[in-house]
Parts: structure tokens; C-alpha cells; sequence
């Protein structure tokens, strides 16, 4: 066991430094920069400082403050100072087996095993360019069921930069290679079943994987089926409405990037599904347009904290009237996003609509001047237009309560019926 792990070697010695700022000034942090900076080869007495001292740093509590600064530290202060390839090679694989360890230790803190999986997705080689080696502690984490899910992410989290550093080099060099080795983990978490995760890191996560196999996909060229199992996951979710609609768009994008591969797509289900989301993102910021009002109604209280009507003045001094808008300016640039999003996506699959490609193309184009008004205008008159276009059956009528016959005898003045939201 020791010479397959020789991490355990090291694993029970208590750290002698509680901050990483003591170990930076420490005598032995200095012999140990002084000793690798001449190209001398890693020793034990190196090993021990850098796997007892080094990388306990990531989940002591004197460093909880500053993790991001700890991990750039560590990678400057015990790596980027060996000169020697060989003794570089030997620290970088005794942290990689030790950093996957803690990841998976239940005997430090859950945020140092969230530092320990961040690190081991961070860690360079000498180049600069990610550790190669670490890709595979990597996948074994994210699929590992048995895990915390903040790990798994945080995991993840490292195989996208993989993808990211993919994405500028050549077809087929180590580094591209490397990055697809990484397809099959991303099938598994686009399948990943509903009870092994809560919704949100569900979600998540399976958002992620979408985004980092599209960084994928123009490395594979003729190889591009070997997204057929990521391609297919993307299509359930699609199909299933328990799912949030923004992880739904994701998944419309990421099909319609395959419009142009060998993946046969079922593009009418596709289309379909795009045309409901784009109702369900509309009646989403309507609604909230339309349950402001009512709440605002029922209390007599504006938006603004005020009455019914609010007042400003221009800049001559003259009062104006206000206009309300209950939409959120986010609520409307999410809104924005999803309508364009879906408009891009809906023009790259019109391609694969043989006699409907022309009409899809317009209705594409229709739609993204819709969402960039509603950006360019964040006003709850924007999504009432759009809303007015793409499903005038959501609109809420306004309808007046009927006069009474002898207003005298009302027992009570009239008030707003929540049955006009009917």
C-alpha cells in the first residue's frame, strides 16, 4: 500500500504551522524554495513539508478567509520554485494523490475537502498548462455518488477548466486528447437520477456539463457522436417539465450546435419544446408583473412604498408622473436572454426543417428583436408586447367590478377581486 500511495506515508503527522503566512516565513519553507530553486531532486524531508504543511493549509481553520489566496500561494511557493523536471513530476503526483484523499476525507472540514477538490482542478505543470494527471482523480470525484455534492462540484468545476484550455489548442495535441478523455464523466451527469442530487446542484452541475461538452465539440470534427449519450440526456430534459426552464434552454442550445453534425436530431420535438419555453418564459416575468400588481391592488401600497400614485419632477422642477414598472430589471434581462437564447438556437436547428426552414428563420428573427427590446428596454411594457406576440391567450384582461344597483347599501367599499386573475 505504501508504494502504490505513498501520500500515506505523511498522512498523520499534525500540521506545525496553523497559518499559511507562518509557513511562508518558516526556516524550513526557506531551505525547502532554497534547496529545489538549485535543482536538487525532491527528498523526504521535502515531501514531508509539502504534503504535512503544504497542503494542510487548504483546510486549516487559520486560512478560511482567504482559500482562492492560499491556493495561488501554494501552487507560487512549492511548485513554481523547483527548477528540476524530475523532482517537479514527483511533487506533482504526490499532491495529486494526496489532494484526491482529502477531497474525499470525512476528517477535515467540508470546506477543505471543497479547497482540496479546487486545488487538484488548478494545479499547473511547469508549462503553465494544466496537470494532465489530475483528470482522472477528477472524474473519479464528480461521479462518486458517496461524495457530498459541494465536492462533486467543485470537482467539476476542474474539468471545465480542461475544456476551456482545450478550446486554443490544436485537434489531437495531448491537451485536446486529454480534455475528450473527459466525455464519458459528462454522460454520466447528464443522466444523473433525481434522487442522487438535490434539484439545484442537479441542475448545476448537468448546465455545466452542457456548456463544457459545447467547448468539445469542435475538437471532434468527424468524431462528434461521441456526444450521442450527452445528446440524449439534453433531450429528456428538454421533454421533462419538472425541470427548470433556464436548464431546458441550455439544453435546447447545446442540441442546436449539433445541427451541423452527424447526431441525427429529433429537431421537430425540438421545436416544439422551443416554443413552449419561450410561453413559459414569458408568462413567468408577466406573472410576476401581474402578482405585483395585485399585491399592490389588495394593499393599497405601491411599489415605490407609496400610494397609488407616485410622482417626480424633470429636471426643469416640473412634476411628472412616475411610470410604474414592477418587473425587476434583472427579471427583464433574464427574460432577454432566454427569448435570444432561444431565437439563436431555433435558426441553427432550421437548418434540419427542410420545407419549414424559411419560416422557422423569420420566427427566429422575430423573436430576438423581442428579447433585445426587452433589453434594451427593461420595462414591463416590453414583455406585455412580447407577451401580446408569442401568447395573447396569457394576457389578463382588464375587467371592471359590475356597479352595484344601490352603491348606499355596500356593506364595504369595492375592493380588487382576485377572481379577475381567473
Amino acid at each position: 500500500m505504501l508504494v502504490l500511495n505513498p501520500s500515506v506515508l505523511y498522512a498523520q503527522a499534525e500540521p506545525k504551522f496553523s497559518r499559511l503566512s507562518l509557513l511562508e516565513a518558516s526556516s524550513e519553507m526557506k531551505a525547502y524554495q532554497k534547496d529545489l530553486i538549485s535543482g536538487m531532486n525532491l527528498t523526504e524531508k521535502h515531501k514531508r513539508l509539502l504534503l504535512n504543511e503544504g497542503l494542510a493549509q487548504l483546510f486549516l481553520d487559520g486560512n478560511r478567509l482567504e482559500r482562492l489566496q492560499v491556493r495561488q500561494r501554494l501552487q507560487k511557493i512549492f511548485f513554481d520554485s523547483i527548477s528540476d523536471p524530475a523532482a517537479y513530476k514527483s511533487a506533482r503526483d504526490l499532491a495529486v494523490t494526496k489532494l484526491e484523499t482529502l477531497a474525499r476525507s470525512n476528517k477535515i472540514s467540508i470546506n477543505g475537502s471543497i479547497n482540496a477538490a479546487l486545488f487538484l482542478g488548478e494545479l499547473k505543470e511547469k508549462t503553465g498548462q494544466l496537470v494532465q494527471t489530475a483528470t482522472e482523480p477528477l472524474s473519479r470525484l464528480v461521479t462518486d455518488e458517496s461524495i457530498t455534492p459541494a465536492v462533486r462540484i467543485a470537482a467539476l468545476l476542474g474539468l471545465g477548466s480542461r475544456t476551456k484550455e482545450a478550446r486554443e489548442s490544436t485537434k489531437g495535441s495531448p491537451i485536446a486528447v486529454n480534455a475528450v478523455s473527459i466525455i464519458p464523466t459528462l454522460g454520466k451527469i447528464i443522466m444523473l437520477p433525481a434522487e442522487q442530487l438535490p434539484a439545484v446542484a442537479r441542475d448545476w452541475m448537468q448546465a455545466r456539463t452542457l456548456s463544457y461538452a459545447s467547448n468539445l465539440l469542435p475538437l471532434l470534427g468527424d468524431d462528434s457522436k461521441n456526444l450521442i449519450e450527452i445528446s440524449n440526456g439534453a433531450v429528456v430534459i428538454i421533454k421533462d417539465p419538472t425541470r427548470s426552464i433556464d436548464l431546458r434552454i441550455r439544453s435546447i442550445v447545446f442540441l442546436s450546435l449539433l445541427a451541423n453534425t452527424d447526431i441525427v436530431l429529433p429537431a421537430s420535438e425540438i421545436m416544439t419544446v422551443t416554443d413552449k419555453l419561450v410561453r413559459e418564459s414569458l408568462r413567468e416575468a408577466y406573472g410576476t408583473i401581474q402578482d405585483k400588481k395585485f399585491e399592490e391592488e389588495i394593499t393599497g401600497i405601491g411599489i415605490q412604498g407609496g400610494g397609488d400614485e407616485m410622482m417626480g419632477f424633470d429636471p426643469m422642477g416640473t412634476p411628472i408622473e412616475i411610470e410604474n414598472n414592477y418587473l425587476p430589471i434583472t427579471a427583464s434581462f433574464r427574460a432577454s436572454w432566454r427569448l435570444v437564447t432561444l431565437a439563436d438556437s431555433m435558426n441553427r436547428l432550421a437548418e434540419q426543417m427542410n420545407d419549414d426552414k424559411e419560416t422557422y428563420k423569420k420566427n427566429a428573427e422575430r423573436l430576438r428583436a423581442f428579447g433585445v427590446k426587452i433589453y434594451e428596454e427593461p420595462k414591463d411594457a416590453s414583455i406585455t408586447s412580447a407577451i401580446e406576440e408569442f401568447d395573447p391567450e396569457s394576457i389578463v384582461p382588464d375587467i371592471e367590478d359590475p356597479e352595484t344597483t344601490d352603491p348606499e347599501n355596500e356593506a364595504s367599499p369595492k375592493k380588487f377581486s382576485p377572481f379577475k386573475l381567473q
